[in-house]
């Protein structure tokens, strides 16, 4: 059976000129780099990319660089030969290897070793790389899609990343706008969520109360397209009946709501106690999406003990991994 087309819903003015963008650049050959936070579809659009292209038969592969040990990126990405590092017990291609023919995309780029940073300039220069241990030249016909969470001009600035790579990346730039600045879209993903997870627990498709339908709206989603869709399949597993109710919501989108709406029917601690869940709340994913959702780093930059941090994002229901980068 032929695999459905990947498709990015929305009606905003922005994202349909990225998407006819898309379309006009897809048959070339020319590297894309693909920013915007985490969770606002980079991935489909590197996709759909790949779907549109002349390359379309040959592989899709997508690297999360951001999960990729910095000692063994080189290796992951162009193989490396049997002995050339302890451990190595066999030889192995790497990702742009596996990706000859068709599209490779590197996600969290920003994240990338220096040494491969290397290797990857090469790469669009001349399409040649070597494998870790070896000095003969490999060549390989790949379309390199890359995308970021983070400035990415600003790490040249910084020194963190290769100013010749970034240039030869942003050859074609696509920006992702957050969900919070197309609020017009919420209500059309909740339809097409809510349809797509009937279908897969085989369910009727379930509506959503006015109440819900006001909080969804109202959220500033931190997590952005992602985190809604993960909250519509929590409500579509949890609800018992048709209609999703606010109980049915993670706490992080009905919680901010109810200390804002509520607060002159509440006693001074309660309301306090409100307040400063709303705030823990919006300061942890605040802090993890400025992180990428790596919580070593989120919680040195709040000054908390990781086991501390874990404890309060599990208090919330906080789900660290969803604000990473290419994660689901």
């Amino acid at each position: 059976m032929k695999d459905e087309p990947t498709i990015l819903i929305s009606e905003d003015r922005g994202v349909v000129e990225i998407l006819e963008l898309v379309v006009q650049v897809a048959d070339t050959d020319a590297t894309v780099l693909v920013t915007g936070e985490s969770g606002t579809g980079k991935d489909l659009i590197a996709k759909i990319l790949h779907e549109q292209s002349s390359r379309r038969n040959g592989p899709f592969m997508a690297v999360n660089t951001g999960a990729i040990p910095e000692a063994l990126m080189e290796s992951e990405l162009f193989g490396h030969k049997r002995g050339s590092f302890t451990g190595a017990s066999t030889g192995q291609i790497g990702m742009f290897a596996a990706a000859d023919g068709g599209t490779i995309f590197l996600d969290e780029i920003s994240e990338m070793s220096a040494p491969a940073q290397v290797k990857l300039l090469r790469v669009l220069q001349s399409g040649e790389y070597t494998c870790v241990g070896s000095a003969e030249n490999l060549y390989c016909d790949v379309r390199v899609v890359a995308a970021s969470n983070q400035d990415l001009l600003k790490l040249v600035q910084e020194g963190k990343f290769r100013a010749d790579l970034y240039y030869r990346l942003n050859v074609i730039h696509l920006h992702l706008p957050p969900l919070r600045d197309r609020v017009g879209d919420v209500a059309l993903l909740t339809k097409y969520f809510l349809r797509m997870f009937a279908q897969t627990y085989r369910k009727p498709v379930m509506t959503v109360s006015r109440q819900v339908r006001d909080v969804l709206i109202r959220h500033d989603y931190p997590g952005n397209v992602r985190e809604l869709e993960n909250a519509l399949h929590r409500a579509t597993i949890l609800c018992p009946g048709r209609k999703i109710l606010p109980q049915h919501l993670p706490a992080e989108l009905t919680t901010t709501r109810a200390a804002r709406v509520d607060v002159s029917e509440k006693g001074f601690h309660e309301a306090k106690s409100r307040a400063v869940q709303e705030f823990e709340q919006k300061y942890l994913t605040s802090t993890l999406k400025q992180c990428g959702g790596i919580v070593s780093r989120a919680a040195d930059q709040a000054g908390l003990s990781e086991r501390v941090f874990h404890v309060k994002l599990k208090k919330y229901g906080i789900n660290a991994k969803s604000f990473r980068a290419g994660y689901g």
